[in-house]
């Protein structure tokens, strides 16, 4: 980081090894968007719970940070947003992250709970898991968003 005094939300995060992310796959930075988002949403709804006693507002900040670090870092697969990272503004989730999301989460779901953990097992090991993988793209699904917008459009309209 150049210069650490400066919070810039998706380019800030408080990871130890932020290059060890360039390591990751597609799969593996969808897994720890989701897992980070849900820790976050729990820590602020379930206040009441005892374990949520022991997370301060500096580590939700962080936690903040990072995840949004990490929706930006998307960018590597091929995600657009449309404004850059601002000190002052959260990363806009765009429809293409919306949509890069959505696929890894609809694919993931339609997994059973045993065929998922066969998933995670294999790749964990380090074998094959082109079987387990969806097939087109996350593009796809943008694309016929796109389409969807289009017809939805008043005749003379089209973009």
């Amino acid at each position: 980081m150049e210069n650490e005094d400066i919070r810039i939300w998706g380019i800030y995060n408080t990871f130890g090894n932020p290059e060890a992310l360039e390591q990751l796959d597609e799969i593996d930075i969808w897994k720890k968007i989701d897992n980070l988002g849900s820790s976050i949403f729990l820590a602020i709804h379930d206040s009441d719970k005892p374990w949520t006693q022991k997370v301060s507002k500096q580590d939700l900040i962080d936690a903040q940070y990072n995840l949004e670090y990490l929706v930006y870092f998307t960018r590597k697969f091929g995600v657009e947003f449309t404004k850059e990272p601002s000190a002052n503004e959260h990363v806009e989730r765009s429809e293409s992250y919306n949509a890069w999301y959505r696929f890894w989460y609809n694919h993931f779901e339609s997994m059973s709970p045993e065929e998922y953990n066969q998933f995670v097992d294999d790749k964990f090991s380090g074998k094959d898991i082109s079987k387990y993988m969806p097939s087109g793209s996350w593009k796809d699904s943008l694309k016929s968003e796109e389409k969807k917008l289009v017809h939805k459009l008043p005749s003379g309209h089209e973009n």
